[in-house]
This record gives C-alpha cells, structure tokens and sequence, in this order.
C-alpha cells in the first residue's frame, strides 16, 4: 500500500469515529422527540411552545398571525419577532405537521444545518475531512450551542453563519483552477478554459445566491442580534480574505449588494420589529440595560473548570454566560500554540483566529471590555442587551483554531508508522496544572459561589482525560481517536443536555393539562402582573386558552396604566388575578377574582382629557380617557354587541342617539385600523392602552382590523430586495466570465 493511500485510509477511520460522535450527540440531543416529548426548558416551555400554539391554529384556519389577542390584551406577536412566522420553513412546519412534532422538528433541525455549514466551511480552510468535523462538533454541540437550546431562533441564525462565510469564500476566491488564469493578453481562451470560466462563473453566481437568500433567511428568524453578530463575523471574514488573498473589487461590490439585497428582503420582518420596538419599552432602555449581561472575566475559568460554581458561571443566566467549548477542543488549541513554529500554511488563518477570538470576547465583555458601548451609536443595535451573546462568535473562533490543531495532529500522527510513547507535552501538563491549582483555590477565594468537591474536582480530569486523548493520537495509538472522538462527544453532551434537555421534556397533553386554571374558568381574562407580591410567570397558560392581559415576550409593549392595581385590571376587562400566597419561589398562589370588570366592547358617552388618566380605574364605563380628546355631546349610553370577534379582527354592531365612542379592552397599536360601512376612520386611544374609535349616530357596522403598515413597506422593500439580488447574480456572472489579465486587477 502506497504512503497517500495509506494516508487517505486512516484520514476515512478518523472521520468515521468523529462523524460518529457527532450523530451519537445528536442522537441524545433528539431521544426525547422519538418518545414523544416536546422541550419545554425555560423559554420553550413559557414562551415559545404557547406563541407556536397560536400560529398553527391561525396557520389551520387561513387567518393572519400577525395579532395574538391572549398576551398582552392584544399584541404584535409577528412583529416581536421570535415567533418567525413569515419564514417559509416555519411556515410549512406549522401547516403540515400536529404542534408538537412542528415544535420539536424546529428546534433540532438547526443543529444537521449547523454542523453542515460548520464542516464545510473549515474545510475548505483547514483542508482536511477529520480536522473540520473536529470543529464543526465543537461549535454545533459546544457550551453556547446546546446551552441555548432553549432559544431556537438564535441557534436558527447561528446555523446560517458558516454557510455565509463559506459562500463568502467561494466568491472571493482567487486561487488557481483555470477560470481565473488568463492566457497572455489579447489571446483567445480554449474551449477547456472556456468550460472552467463557466463553472467557476456558475458558482461564485450560486455563493453571490446564497449569501442574499441566506441573510434573508436569518432576518426573517426574527432574532436581529445574532444577525449582528454574524454580520459582523462576515465583515472581518471578508476582509481577511482581501489581506491574504488578491481580491477583485468587482467581487466584494458583490457580496456586499446580495447582502443589502439579503437585508431588503428580510425587511417584511424587521420593518414590524422596528414599529414594535418604537412602542415597547426597550425604545427607552438606558445604557446600563444594554450592558445587562456582560461576560464577567472571572468566567475565563469555565475553559478548564466548567462546573466550578454552583451555576456553573459568574452571574445569572447560565445560558447566556456559557463559555465551556469542551476538553479536548481546548487542549488542541493549546497544543497548536505549543507548534507555533510549525504553523506554515495556517499562519495567516491562525493569526485572524486568534484576533477574532479577542475582539470577541471585548464585545462579549461588555461593560467589563468598553469594545461594545460603540454599539450605542447604532440604530437598533444599540436596544441589544446581554452583550455576553458574542460568545458565539468567541466559540467560533475557537472551534475553528481546535481544528486547525486536529489537522497538524493528524498529520503529524500519520508521520508516525509506529506508536510511540503516550508522554504529554510540556504545555499540555501545564494547562494540567492550571486546571488543578483552579480546583484547590477556588473553594478559599470564592467560598459562597463554588459548587460541590465532586464537581470542582471534575475540571482537572476532564483536562486530563483531554490530554491523555490528543497524547494518544499524537503517539499513533490504534485506540486514539476513537477515545478522543467519543469522549469529546461525552464532554460536551453531558455538560450542555444536562441543562437545556434533561429532565425538561414533557408529554404536550399532559403539559397542557397541568396548567392551573381559575376555577369555573369560562373564558375571561386573567392577569399575573410582575410587581411586589406578584407572581411572575410566562406564556404557558396561554396553552389552556387562557387570554392574559400582561405577559412576558422580548419586546414588551410600553403601557401607561399601572396593571397591578385592581381596578386597572377591571378596566382592562380582566376577571381573574394570580397571585401569592407565599414567599420564595416557586411558592403557592391562588386566583382571586375581580368584579366588575369593563365588558368586551361598549360605547363611550363621556371623553376626558389625558391629565385624567390616574383616575381610570375610578371611571364610569362610559366615560373614558380618549386620545385625542372627543367633542362628545350629553347622550344616554347606546349598545355595542360583538358580531364577530377573531385575532386582529373585530366586527361590533353599535347602535347610539348621538356621536359616541366605541372602547374596547383590545390593546391599543398604530396598526389597527377602523372602517364604518367601507369608509375609512380614525382610531381613538382609549384610556391610555385600549383601542378604540368615534362613531355618529344610527345604527351600523364596525370593522376594526390590524392592518399594520409596516408590513406593508416591508414587502415592498423585499419585493426591491429581490431586484438588488437579480443584479448582484448578474455582475458576478460576467465579472467571473472575464479572464483575468496576469498580474492585473
């Protein structure tokens, strides 16, 4: 057998075992669907599952999605973003397939589209099949990945990214295959070169594609913060490649007109975040809130102490503070800096790597780095908090220089025909070490905050159970990269599904069905208002049919009635009020009920200026705090009766003797709109939050109809989108078609 064939051979066993590893993780990761479960850690289970619930039944009954009555009183739901629901994917999950199978379909498909993307992207840079699956398991099922199972969109977005830098590779590619290499200028081009101009063209076509599509795809995820991260990821990618590579400028007008083209037409989403946004209450969010997050520096330790503190991280959120990519990850990366003179090849990736890793964890950092205040310029951008999310760009980079560390230890191992000894090197033992003195030390500097002996001990062998793997395959070991494939997997399964899948699964019906009800519930109102004495609580009760008139969602719509008052509560058509009855969490609670409360529609016969606002929940039903204020003559109350009552449409019946104003407990939003026999009229706010519009006398039909016009802008803009990407197609075309003169530009 020849010394490549043989190379080649133990390059396929290498990638097998890995390949391996990375189905076993997925396979865990998705046990629980194949019995029947759905996920309901956390935010799936409080915000997610219930806003999903909503959308395939109006999916199912032909009705827009855009207006969820049941959160909120009323609210922008496709708007806020994280139920993606323009999203064609999204889409014909939710028509085709039973909520939970939907639910749950969504939320692990990500994680193939990850690791793909992953793989190829690295490599294409690193050039060897083991060495990229390497990194692609690292960064599809490491800390931040598995962590934030809980947040599908942002895992969604995140999927996208190395498929965007890989596309952004194949265009900006100038290496050598023929469709670049011209003949001496003024010759003509053989048919041969002729056929690879072609196919060269046709690709950085498809790559030009693909990157338009693919930001589209990410906008319309719902979820702009990852967005940003990527884009920011693409950038420095892109101009890494203009440093080492000689780069047309034709080509990089390219990729940044199908990214325009990308952001165009994801504008049918964000174009609604943004009208959402300016009536929430992050528009006003201070500093300090943008900074909420930050990645504290004391968490550097998770890398070789992963369960160290009792949460396993220096702050709240473990989810979001996260930082452990895995042992052995690690120790390659130690052991490629230990080579630094072998890098060759790799120097220029490596060094733009290790960059990327510091710029990352600045942002990351927060306010502990300043790198991210420069985001309080930024439109949009600058309501972003929990700047310890740039974490994922941080585990990218470091995935990525995990594999560029696999692909020089494979290649030094297949240089050895015999195993030799399993003797670590010096830098490993001293990573060793570091991992050893944390474990003595942390239990006498942080005494309140560190987890049990057991766990804090789990660092140092975890570190050494990394080393001894990457010795093994270093030394030619027959049985190395079978346990550095299966224990890196075991490492990064235990550590990320023991929080987010473990033990968070639940049958959907059961789920449903332990939702504490109001007793002899018939359909009114609840509410669960966040403040002193209250319970918080999120979404899931929106599962029993329950309609909420406070909520919880990312963009928390800003309102001007203090909703833990009662009689605000009444005046907001609310019936039932969860409350504690305990202290501490979870502690007991207990419904407490609330009569009278403001029926579903009725007609106002006495409009108050916005200075008598306080006073609502003191008010008759008919008189009410109407913006701008109504010239109301003195008139007995008329009748209102509810016709026909749907998400994001109302259809009321009025009959009055004299101008009036129809009120209603829907949640007041620019986007409603009213119309009175086919004629277009204005809509009132009705005391301060509530929707509502003037009407003359006689007896008719009212339509009230969410009609947001910033969807509206947002497809137009797309249907622009689609245009730029046309174009940006085209000139890549022929730019690629042109041969390129030697030595030109």
């Amino acid at each position: 057998m020849s010394l490549l064939t043989k190379h080649v051979s133990r390059e396929r066993t290498t990638s097998g075992w890995l390949l391996l590893a990375a189905v076993l993780l997925f396979v865990a990761l998705a046990a629980r669907f194949f019995a029947q479960q759905v996920y309901v850690a956390d935010d799936l289970g409080e915000f997610h599952l219930p806003v999903r619930d909503f959308y395939a039944r109006q999916l199912a009954a032909g009705e827009s999605f855009d207006w969820m009555p049941s959160l909120y009183g009323g609210f922008y739901v496709a708007g806020e973003g994280q139920l993606g629901g323009y999203h064609p994917w999204h889409w014909m999950l939710y028509r085709s397939l039973p909520l939970g199978a939907a639910f749950n379909v969504e939320l692990l498909s990500s994680y193939p589209f990850l690791f793909a993307g992953t793989y190829f992207l690295l490599r294409r840079l690193v050039g060897r099949r083991d060495a990229a699956l390497v990194g692609a398991t690292a960064f599809s099922f490491g800390g931040f990945a598995l962590l934030h199972f809980i947040h599908p969109n942002a895992i969604a977005v995140v999927a996208h990214l190395p498929w965007l830098l890989w596309a952004i590779d194949v265009v900006l590619d100038e290496s050598a295959g023929g469709a670049d290499q011209a003949e001496p200028i003024g010759g003509i081009p053989s048919l041969a070169l002729r056929a690879k101009m072609v196919l060269r063209a046709s690709a950085r076509s498809l790559a030009v594609g693909a990157i338009g599509l693919l930001t589209a795809s990410q906008l319309l995820l719902g979820y702009p913060q990852y967005v940003w991260f990527s884009l920011l990821a693409e950038g420095g990618f892109a101009l890494y490649l203009v440093v080492t590579r000689g780069v047309r400028i034709a080509r990089l007008v390219g990729v940044a007109l199908a990214v325009v083209a990308g952001i165009l037409m994801g504008a049918i989403q964000w174009i609604p975040t943004w009208h959402l946004l300016s009536d929430s209450v992050r528009q006003t969010a201070s500093r300090e809130f943008a900074n909420t997050g930050s990645l504290h520096p004391l968490n550097l330790v998770q890398l070789v102490a992963p369960y160290l503190f009792e949460k396993r991280v220096v702050g709240q959120n473990t989810h979001e503070l996260g930082l452990y990519l895995g042992a052995v990850p690690l120790v390659l990366i130690v052991w490629l800096f230990a080579r630094r003179t072998e890098w060759g090849k790799y120097r220029p990736l490596i060094r733009a790597l290790l960059v990327g890793v510091i710029v990352s964890l600045l942002l990351a950092a927060g306010e502990f780095g300043g790198l991210y205040r420069i985001q309080a310029w930024l439109p949009l951008v600058s309501r972003f908090r929990f700047p310890c999310r740039a974490i994922v760009l941080v585990q990218l980079f470091l995935a990525a220089l995990a594999a560029v560390g696999a692909a020089m230890l494979f290649a030094e191992q297949e240089r050895n025909e015999t195993p030799g000894g399993h003797r670590a090197s010096k830098p490993l033992l001293i990573l060793l070490l570091v991992s050893m003195a944390v474990a003595l030390l942390a239990p006498l500097l942080w005494t309140d905050h560190v987890a049990r002996p057991l766990l804090v001990w789990s660092g140092p062998a975890l570190i050494a159970m990394g080393v001894l793997s990457v010795t093994l395959v270093k030394s030619g070991a027959r049985a190395g990269v079978a346990i550095l494939a299966l224990f890196m997997a075991a490492d990064l399964g235990v550590y990320g599904l023991s929080y987010s899948v473990w033990g968070r699964t639940a049958d959907l019906h059961s789920y449903v069905a332990a939702i504490p009800r109001p007793p002899q519930f018939a359909g009114e109102r609840v509410a669960a208002p966040d403040a002193p004495n209250k319970l918080r609580t999120g979404d899931r009760m929106l599962l029993a049919g329950i309609q909420r008139v406070d909520g919880y969602a990312g963009l928390e719509p800003a309102k001007q009635l203090d909703y833990a008052d009662p009689s605000v509560l009444a005046a907001a058509g609310v019936a039932w009020q969860l409350e504690r009855t305990g202290e501490g969490a979870p502690s007991p609670h207990e419904w407490k009920r609330i009569s009278p409360s403001a029926p579903r529609v009725r007609l106002v016969t006495q409009s108050l200026p916005e200075s008598e606002l306080p006073r609502v929940g003191s008010l008759d039903w008919h008189a009410a705090v109407c913006a701008p204020e109504q010239q109301l003559p003195k008139s007995e109350p008329g009748t209102a009766i509810v016709i026909s009552d749907r998400p994001g449409v109302m259809v009321i019946e009025v009959s009055a003797p004299a101008r009036q104003v129809l009120a209603t407990t829907e949640s007041f939003d620019s986007g409603w709109t009213a119309s009175i026999g086919g004629q277009r009229v204005p809509v009132v706010r009705v005391n301060g939050d509530f929707l509502g519009c003037a009407i003359e006398p006689g007896k008719q039909l009212v339509r009230l109809e969410f009609r947001p016009r910033a969807w509206r802008v947002g497809g137009w803009l797309a249907m622009l989108g689609l245009g730029f990407l046309t174009v940006a197609v085209s000139l890549t075309a022929a730019n690629s078609c042109r041969p390129r003169a030697v030595g030109g530009v």
